[in-house]
């Protein structure tokens, strides 16, 4: 049965055939890079497979239809949607994510976002006031200092670059694009990376020897990568929000066709110590992470998945008749997500189904630990 076939059906039918065939496992959509290119503008460790996206809104959202992502992340479900027709709305406390959803899901602009650089280089060039800065953050850092991770003149670069977007902020996905693409350039183990060897997922321990990287030329060959990619024609740009999906929903997040989403997974990674230091780049102080993580679902549903309420009322609310809640999530020995998720929605939804799928297949990309995540399950609410 193919694509074309499967979509025609009813939801029902498309839901049967995912839960039996599980797509996502076979070629093509199994290969390690499936997808589109800018999927990787900035890596992101609990990324959702774009195959699983891909997947999903090809059985829940009708074509033209209209979709929501509360917890988006890195934009993948949204941007899966955009490239597919759908009209994609995401939201995200995170402002680092608020900026590369944005900038995969927005109309950009490739001279626009050359001409931001131009700006932050004639910054870097100009700026010289850095040795306060120099004396504030080189000693910081969750597992090594930042000083560690780079050579001395690279490290006065970022110092700089961080202050001109904390200055002048991207306004637009053109020049969300710019600071999206540094935040991934930050550390790594390729030749782009401005960092000592690390991992460019998880800021592992600097090794190697400390070479000066030019942060602007890099830059521009990362952006360019970005603007190489080809965007198919029924492309349908989106929008992102920066807001606590606990909060109430802007009016425009209004009837859904779906609302398609991976909640963090309790106890499984830590957001802020897995982006630390994106997350300073993007304007955290040390004494940040001490008490912003409080506030992210990551931490809050340990205490009590009672956090949900407000997501799951709204949800209700701004679904058209016939709309579906689809919940990617996962369950561990310590706690069973979608059940303790089905037994909450029930004051809102009549109906629920709950799917668990194991994650042996799933590749680590060279992680050590990726959480004690035994099973991804995926949770109905109509």
């Amino acid at each position: 049965m193919n694509d074309c076939i499967i979509q025609n059906n009813s939801w029902e039918d498309r839901w049967a055939h995912f839960k039996n065939k599980l797509p996502h496992q076979a070629e093509p959509y199994s290969k390690k890079n499936w997808g589109n290119g800018n999927h990787s503008l900035c890596s992101y460790q609990g990324k959702l497979k774009p195959a699983i996206a891909y997947h999903l809104i090809k059985t829940f959202a009708p074509s033209g239809g209209k979709i929501f992502d509360p917890f988006c992340g890195v934009g993948t479900i949204p941007f899966e949607g955009a490239l597919n027709g759908i009209e994609s709305y995401g939201m995200d406390i995170s402002k680092m994510c608020y900026y590369i959803s944005q900038a995969k899901v927005g109309m950009t602009n490739e001279a626009e976002a050359f001409r931001y650089i131009e700006r932050l280089d004639n910054y870097i060039k100009m700026y010289d006031e850095v040795d306060e800065d120099l004396i504030k953050y080189s000693t910081f850092g969750l597992n090594r200092s930042l000083k560690e991770y780079y050579e001395i003149n690279t490290f006065k670069e970022i110092l700089k670059a961080r202050k001109f977007f904390l200055e002048n902020k991207p306004e637009n996905a053109s020049e969300m694009v710019v600071i999206s693409s540094l935040l991934h350039i930050l550390h790594g183990n390729r030749p782009y990376a401005l960092s000592r060897t690390s991992h460019p997922i998880i800021p592992y321990a600097p090794t190697g020897e400390f070479a000066y990287k030019n942060l602007i030329e890099k830059l521009y060959l990362k952006v360019g990568k970005y603007f190489s990619q080809e965007i198919p024609p029924i492309f349908v740009s989106g929008k992102i929000y920066l807001q606590d999906s606990t909060h109430t929903w802007p009016d425009e997040i209004n009837d859904l066709d779906a609302i398609i989403t991976s909640p963090p997974f309790y106890d499984s990674t830590r957001f802020y110590s897995a982006n630390w230091i994106r997350l300073w780049f993007s304007g955290w102080e040390p004494k940040d992470f001490k008490t912003m993580p409080q506030s992210y679902i990551d931490e809050r549903q340990k205490r009590s998945f009672f956090v949900y309420i407000p997501i799951l009322s709204q949800a209700k609310e701004r679904l058209k008749s016939g709309g579906l809640v689809v919940l990617h999530l996962g369950k561990s020995k310590k706690c069973d997500m979608g059940v303790m998720l089905k037994m909450i929605s029930k004051r809102w939804f009549e109906h629920s189904e709950l799917f668990d799928e194991s994650v042996s297949h799933c590749n680590k990309f060279g992680i050590k630990d990726i959480g004690t995540v035994t099973d991804h399950q995926y949770l109905l609410l109509y």
